[in-house]
């Protein structure tokens, strides 16, 4: 029979399997960022489930000090925007997940578990309502589900509702602290910046977020609000809704623009798709994407060479500047490209060769990145 304290070196285990099942089954949870949900609410869940364990191997209720945890976790939801419904049925939700991997005494385990929740369910709901006093909360919650509605295509009440949208899509920058809070403290203060502009609904999927801007608004401008928050450039891309029910479809264009912008290794900014108009019809399979990446396919072996034409390329044909991002002398660089005509039959420092290379390049990267 399973001891308790053998359950001690699975409670990571069982925290995410709960964590699993109540992100499965509570929608509000699928709002939150990746950061926290994978996160900070596993995290939270084995720091929990070790504390009941611990009261169990020891026999007597949860102290003060050893709730202070949960109940700021329970405040920490209510600043996320979640609904109180959704912060307390995560508990019985997750007890129960518990409750089929548990293979030890169940009977004890369960008298105790019912016992602990008590303890602690009432509590998380005093500190939530207290937080979420302090908070506009309602205007939040609501105004988050919207955006959520209107990418999914859902039907929703018009009220103060644009005729028509800019979808923005943007990933954060790669966080420059370890720390596991770092991007949840960064999606709370880019959702409090954003909250004072008019019209703008946010919401976020994965580590990175949607902002629904307003036709007309100064889209640049919102986007240039990210990054001053992010404290540096943030990728972004956008794309036009006529009408509501154009925003799924606004919101896809926007998603493959980015994507697309990432894949290229182009420079963190905010891209539409006349930014991307060639790379992006390149993007589309067919025999010319496929012909085009086929030009550069012989120097699959030779990854130098595809390193010194990106190069010449990117820094607009200029052979100092692509030597110099390269670290090598101008003359190597020279040598390469007059490689890359040997084994290609184009010649990059030729106007109409050029051009060629530039698209097989996009293709040849395109290709490599879908397969």
């Amino acid at each position: 029979m399973e001891t308790v304290d053998a359950l001690f070196p699975r409670a990571g285990e069982i925290a995410a399997a709960m964590m699993a099942r109540c992100a499965a089954e509570i929608p509000a949870y699928r709002l939150l960022p990746a950061s926290v949900l994978e996160g900070d609410l596993v995290a939270n869940a084995t720091a929990v489930f070790e504390l009941f364990l611990t009261t169990v191997a020891e026999d007597r209720r949860p102290t003060e000090d050893e709730l202070a945890l949960p109940i700021a976790w329970g405040a920490e939801r209510a600043r996320d925007g979640l609904p109180l419904e959704a912060v307390l049925k995560i508990y019985p939700l997750a007890a129960g997940v518990a409750w089929e991997l548990l293979a030890g005494d169940r009977a004890l385990l369960g008298a105790r578990m019912l016992d602990f929740l008590g303890e602690v369910m009432p509590r998380v709901a005093e500190a939530y309502l207290r937080e979420r006093d302090d908070l506009d909360w309602e205007r939040r919650e609501d105004r988050q589900n919207l955006a959520a509605s209107l990418l999914a295509g859902r039907p929703v009440r018009r009220r103060e509702l644009a005729e028509s949208y800019d979808v923005v899509v943007f990933q954060l920058p790669s966080p420059t602290s370890s720390a596991s809070r770092a991007a949840t403290d960064l999606f709370r203060v880019i959702r409090s910046d954003l909250d004072s502009q008019p019209g703008v609904l946010v919401t976020f999927q994965g580590d990175g977020g949607v902002l629904l801007v307003p036709a007309g608004s100064a889209v640049d401008a919102v986007a240039a609000r990210v990054d001053r928050v992010c404290g540096r450039p943030c990728a972004a891309a956008a794309s036009r809704a006529p009408t509501l029910a154009d925003i799924p479809a606004a919101h896809f264009e926007a998603v493959e623009i980015l994507a697309l912008a990432e894949g290229l290794h182009r420079p963190p900014r905010l891209y539409r798709l006349a930014d991307l108009a060639i790379e992006y019809q390149l993007a589309q399979p067919g025999p010319a994407r496929e012909a085009l990446a086929g030009v550069l396919s012989p120097l699959a072996e030779h990854p130098h060479l595809i390193d010194a034409l990106r190069a010449f390329v990117t820094s607009g044909y200029n052979r100092g500047e692509a030597a110099t991002a390269l670290n090598i002398h101008r003359n190597t660089l020279t040598y390469r490209l007059g490689r890359v005509q040997l084994i290609t039959g184009y010649d990059a420092t030729r106007p109409a060769d050029a051009r060629h290379l530039a698209a097989a390049m996009t293709a040849y990267d395109i290709s490599r990145r879908h397969g």
